[in-house]
């Protein structure tokens, strides 16, 4: 008997410690107005004005080399464009130069979007004041909206340096402070009405009047760079990510000009139990909300990380950055990854992902983390027929895209151990009463006997010297 008790106890005890957690499914559904609706980045095909470019070819000008250096790192059709580029490509660019031509060729948010936008079927008259910029490393110069504000999201230093880069793109304006995170997410707003003015921002149906609708036009003085990899003029990438991310590659969709696009979100929600909190982050593996602290970044999750990380590597492998990077870590003495040390660049980013790097960036997901899926349905629209009515400009093309969630509840997944503290204590009395016919005051008796025993023997040696 006791041999079989000592054997349940080290499968329990193995259970334990090598097999202490396990995903569920809670068994009740959740409103959709309990998390936020997703960031969405938004970047057109188009990054360099015609007439700049037009303005400035083949004039054999230092302006238009630098033109040319710019379109390699910054238009969507990088990947081709190097390759039919000669040999001697600038190693590193200089960061008032990139700055200088995004402020002269880059889009604004205004000639992105059209003010006709309607957010839960009312429109949002000053539609920039929502939207931040941002650089992805696809296609270039971005914007983001339903983002938390970057003041909170980057840490003081990089914040500045973010707010300089910009100067000349930044239209938001909100700098309310948010009080969701992914840990906690609305509690503090639990009291108060159900669409409750915060960023970021939330919906509580998926009907007609729950949703997202933007306008997109580009103007034909747009330099349509993407026809090298076959993408139509006039395009725009969509990206999806949780408020708490700077930015996502995916999941993403491509809208083509002339559509109505309508994408349905269907988001995927992983919480933690209590009882898991306290064990150890191997067991947990997974970060708890300000358990793990990054240089740029406030806010915690494994995008962010791995952002972070890329950035690193890309500066001990190259001595250089990414231009989606620039803005947030350029000092005097780091340049910018020019066209020649754009293979370098990738094979750091790249080499991230090897087993050996992944530890040493050790970015493991958040215990608690929203993704969202997204399926879309498009149809041609005339935007032909919106000119005629004067609803567009006439030299604009452009897609209306509507998004909004699929279902109004979702089904959260949770982690919690297989052994809470609680079970663990009844299962190990329940085999000491099965096998040996004791339970656990049994112990604590034994224990004081002991004790009572040693004490009569020391009290009895003393009075016998």
């Amino acid at each position: 008997m006791i041999s079989i008790t000592f054997k349940s106890l080290n499968i329990l005890a193995n259970v334990w410690i090598n097999n202490p957690t396990i995903m569920f499914t809670e068994n009740t559904e959740s409103a959709i107005q309990e998390i936020p609706f997703p960031s969405i980045t938004i970047c057109p095909s188009s990054q360099i004005r015609r007439s700049v470019w037009e303005k400035y070819m083949n004039t054999n000008s230092s302006y238009w080399d630098n033109l040319k250096i710019y379109r390699n790192v910054m238009a969507c059709s990088t990947n081709t464009y190097f390759h039919s580029l000669d040999q001697s490509l600038k190693e590193y660019i200089d960061y008032g130069l990139i700055k200088e031509l995004m402020h002269d060729c880059g889009i604004s948010c205004s000639e992105l979007f059209h003010y006709d936008t309607k957010w839960q079927n009312i429109t949002l008259k000053n539609i920039c004041q929502h939207f931040q910029p941002t650089v992805l490393g696809i296609f270039g110069l971005c914007f983001t909206i339903n983002m938390i504000p970057l003041s909170q999201m980057f840490n003081e230093e990089y914040y500045q340096r973010y707010m300089e880069f910009f100067s000349t793109k930044i239209t938001y304006v909100n700098t309310e402070k948010t009080y969701w995170n992914l840990e906690d997410g609305y509690s503090s707003y639990m009291n108060q009405p159900v669409l409750v003015n915060v960023i970021p921002a939330r919906t509580s149906g998926v009907s007609y009047n729950h949703r997202l609708r933007l306008m997109l036009q580009s103007s034909d003085d747009d330099f349509l760079s993407c026809a090298d990899l076959g993408i139509e003029g006039g395009s725009f990438l969509i990206t999806f990510s949780n408020p708490a991310e700077y930015c996502s590659v995916s999941p993403r969709a491509y809208i083509i000009p002339d559509t109505y696009t309508k994408i349905q979100i269907t988001p995927f929600v992983r919480k933690i139990n209590s009882d898991l909190k306290w064990r150890s982050l191997e067991i947990r593996q997974c970060y708890l909300e300000d358990e793990r602290k990054l240089s740029i970044f406030q806010q915690y999750t494994e995008l962010n990380c791995n952002h972070e990380c890329e950035i690193n590597k890309t500066i001990s492998m190259c001595g250089c950055l990414m231009i989606e990077a620039a803005f947030n870590y350029w000092t005097n003495s780091l340049k910018i990854c020019g066209p020649a040390k754009y293979s370098c660049a990738l094979d750091a980013i790249h080499s991230t992902k090897l087993p050996e790097n992944r530890l040493v960036c050790n970015c493991l997901p958040t215990c608690s983390m929203i993704e969202y899926e997204v399926t879309d349905t498009s149809h041609f629209d005339d935007w032909n027929y919106m000119k005629s009515i004067n609803l567009v400009q006439n030299n604009s093309r452009g897609a209306t895209i509507e998004l909004v969630f699929k279902k109004p509840y979702f089904t959260a997944y949770t982690s919690a151990s297989i052994l809470n503290l609680k079970s663990l204590i009844s299962n190990v009395g329940g085999l000491l009463g099965l096998f040996l016919g004791m339970n656990l005051t049994n112990i604590f008796e034994i224990i004081y006997i002991l004790i009572k025993m040693c004490n009569n023997f020391i009290i009895t040696l003393f009075l016998t010297k």
